[in-house]
């Protein structure tokens, strides 16, 4: 999620946060410091860069994260999308199946699932499972910034899945791609795009459609 602020800005606020500690422990001498040795500088800085890391860690990568990005000042700039999600997929290979002769659809077929997310300041990762335990996927890597297209927050990525039981026009394993902006409607947040995967891409098999996040009743 630090992509959202930017790798500069990000910096910018350790650095920050690293002053105001070691001016919080060093208040009573700082003028001794400041005019001694310049290796007397050297431990308290030490001290204060590590007290600083430590505190993004505890902010940024635990659960904590998760109620910051919950606070109204906040979710502007990072929306909360950590948590079960219901997901949708509108597949085309109801219309594929038309072109391969076996069934006269002409429509995208509906695919509903599970989705997790665990968001944290330096990671963000997802877990997907079919609603009728077909197949499952995980991310390989995700991207999360502002789009310079819509002004919408969105997340690109990568992800590969596994079918234990494929049908014959189907892999065991495919990995596919995923581009989705996070939108705001009713003051509830979900989120929506477009995705495609190389399932079988040598025997043009290979899949796309529409995919959208809502909100799990049950988070």
């Amino acid at each position: 999620m630090y992509q959202v602020m930017g790798i500069s800005k990000t910096l910018g606020y350790f650095a920050t946060t690293c002053v105001v500690v070691f001016l919080v422990m060093n208040h009573s001498d700082i003028s001794a410091l400041v005019a001694g040795p310049l290796m007397d500088l050297r431990r308290p800085i030490t001290s204060a860069v590590t007290i600083a890391a430590g505190v993004f860690w505890v902010l940024g990568q635990t659960p904590l994260f998760v109620l910051i990005c919950r606070l109204p000042f906040v979710r502007t700039y990072l929306p909360p999308i950590d948590g079960e999600w219901d997901m949708e997929l509108k597949s085309n290979w109801g219309i594929m199946q038309k072109w391969l002769g076996q069934g006269d659809r002409a429509s995208l077929i509906t695919v509903p699932g599970k989705v997790k997310i665990k968001a944290r300041l330096f990671s963000v990762k997802l877990e997907f499972a079919s609603a009728d335990g077909y197949s499952e996927s995980k991310t390989i890597s995700v991207s999360v910034r502002p789009s310079d297209q819509t002004g919408l927050l969105e997340l690109n990525y990568m992800f590969i899945n596994y079918t234990q039981i494929p049908v014959a026009t189907d892999t065991s394993t495919h990995t596919g791609a995923a581009r989705v902006f996070v939108k705001k409607s009713g003051g509830e947040l979900y989120m929506e795009g477009t995705y495609f995967t190389d399932r079988k891409w040598t025997e043009g098999l290979n899949t796309a459609g529409l995919v959208t996040f809502t909100r799990s009743k049950a988070a």
